[in-house]
């Protein structure tokens, strides 16, 4: 499919001011509410009644809607440096503080850190995550999946969402910790994430940090979780570096790496802090990736007769392995097709260190810009009837890069993975690890939705079902 790129401004004009960037009424007030309320709706409606740059507000935070794949791409990778990591808000006296809600949790791993700090990580790290690595780590993808598919029955009510989170929790634990999911490690994991996730999304809010801090009972939960986290994975990093950190799961490899240039490795902090960012990153995305899948399945027996009729040649009754994807085209696009309409992380917040043209206005530094890839990925003007869930959009007969827009598309009309320098490392690991446990558990299973539940996306960190996704299971093999 090819698509004539629109952009929000003309080539080499001047740009205009950030006064004249068009935007809803009514005060920040009435954008906070909307966005609160439901932000993917308001997002949605912004982009289609004001255009690809919308003014969102002014005070406490400047913040801006941009909707058009070459100013995107320009944040992302152009001029990222440019495009700091994080929202900007503005207290008393202009005062402005960088809001990153996931910082509490992860330290300052990959997600959450900056500049230099983030080079040298990424710099270090990104050995880990080779196409041959990956692959190495392929059967224990399929293999807990099988595992997890072995424990339902025929006609089963389960709650597709848990079942997948702990799926993909099973198979991060034996990947970078090298232990079972029943192990006291994981218990603690489970924990603090439990207790620390829903309140990432408050983390944008004045007053946040001193909330923190005061002997309220939930506060006082989250600081418990994290504190017990700290201590398995630095007793874990304890036993690594005694061992001598000699194994192939991920946390050895952590301990194992040297910086090219400098031969010096990670500090336990910095260990800790990736660690963390790994095990978060590569199974809350996936979990909610595979969750959303089997809902559209659920909800479109034509597209999931045709995976299943392709699994079936492919596969018969033998489980997939790496080899198995390049063969499994229309599984691919199924997985690919769902991550477009339900994005797991559906928002971007950027912040402008320098005043910059964006989409054809001149914005202040300071500025908060907002990629969302649920307004993207939607926009009818790269995507014919958008709302379809229809995987034959990636059937085009050519090979797609992970995270890549078909051809013929602007390359940031789909970016579920980020872009640039900070585009998710784990793009690769999470893309082959959905499409081998789609394939082990669709070869066997399929999910009916229960007609009498509405399932609602619940944007917070991530895009995860709001009550969960009850779902009854009918075997297939």
């Amino acid at each position: 499919m090819t698509v004539t790129p629109t952009f929000a401004h003309t080539p080499n004009a001047a740009p205009k001011g950030a006064d004249q960037v068009p935007g809803p009424g009514g005060g920040p007030l009435a954008s906070v509410r909307m966005l609160r309320s439901d932000p993917l709706a308001g997002l949605t409606r912004l982009r289609r009644t004001y255009g690809p740059v919308v003014r969102i507000a002014s005070r406490p935070m400047s913040a801006f809607l941009v909707a058009d794949p070459a100013a995107i791409a320009d944040g992302l990778v152009g001029s990222n440096r440019t495009h700091a990591k994080g929202a900007v808000r503005r207290g008393l006296g202009s005062r402005e503080t960088v809001i990153q809600p996931l910082t509490l949790l992860l330290g300052q791993g990959l997600l959450t850190s900056a500049g230099d700090v983030h080079r040298r990580q990424r710099r270090l790290m990104q050995p880990l995550f080779h196409h041959q690595r990956i692959a190495g780590y392929s059967e224990t993808f399929a293999a807990v999946a099988d595992a997890t598919a072995d424990t339902w029955g025929h006609g089963q009510h389960l709650d597709v969402h848990a079942e997948m989170t702990e799926m993909t929790l099973a198979i991060v634990a034996r990947t970078l910790f090298d232990v079972d999911l029943d192990s006291e490690v994981i218990e603690v994991v489970r924990t603090a994430l439990t207790e620390n996730m829903a309140a990432a999304g408050r983390a944008r809010l004045p007053g946040f940090e001193m909330l923190e801090r005061l002997p309220l009972p939930a506060a006082r939960r989250r600081r418990d979780a994290r504190a017990a986290l700290d201590r398995v994975v630095y007793a874990l990093i304890e036993r690594r570096r005694a061992a001598g950190a000699d194994g192939d799961d991920l946390l050895s490899l952590l301990l194992s790496t040297r910086d090219a240039d400098t031969g010096v490795g990670m500090a336990d902090e910095e260990v800790r802090d990736e660690a963390l960012t790994i095990l978060l990153a590569g199974h809350e995305t996936t979990a909610n990736a595979l969750s959303w899948t089997f809902h559209l399945l659920g909800r479109d027996r034509a597209v999931a007769a045709r995976m299943h009729a392709e699994l079936d040649e492919v596969l018969g009754d033998r489980r997939p392995t790496m080899a198995d994807i390049a063969r499994l085209p229309y599984t691919d696009a199924v997985l690919r097709e769902s991550m477009r309409l339900y994005p797991p992380v559906w928002t971007m917040g950027r912040h402008l260190t320098v005043d910059r043209e964006v989409g054809g206005y001149l914005l202040p530094a300071g500025s908060t810009l907002l990629f969302s890839q649920w307004v993207v990925h939607r926009d009818e003007t790269w995507w014919p009837d958008p709302e379809r869930f229809d995987p034959t959009r990636w059937l085009v007969g050519a090979t797609i890069g992970v995270g890549a827009a078909p051809p013929g598309q602007p390359r940031y009309s789909y970016f579920p993975f980020g872009g640039g320098p900070r585009q998710c490392i784990g793009n690769t690991f999470a893309h082959f690890e959905g499409v081998l446990a789609l394939a082990a558990i669709a070869r066997r299973w399929s999910f009916e939705p229960d007609p009498d539940v509405e399932i609602v996306p619940l944007p917070q960190v991530t895009l995860r079902p709001r009550d969960g996704l009850p779902m009854t299971a009918h075997r297939r093999r």
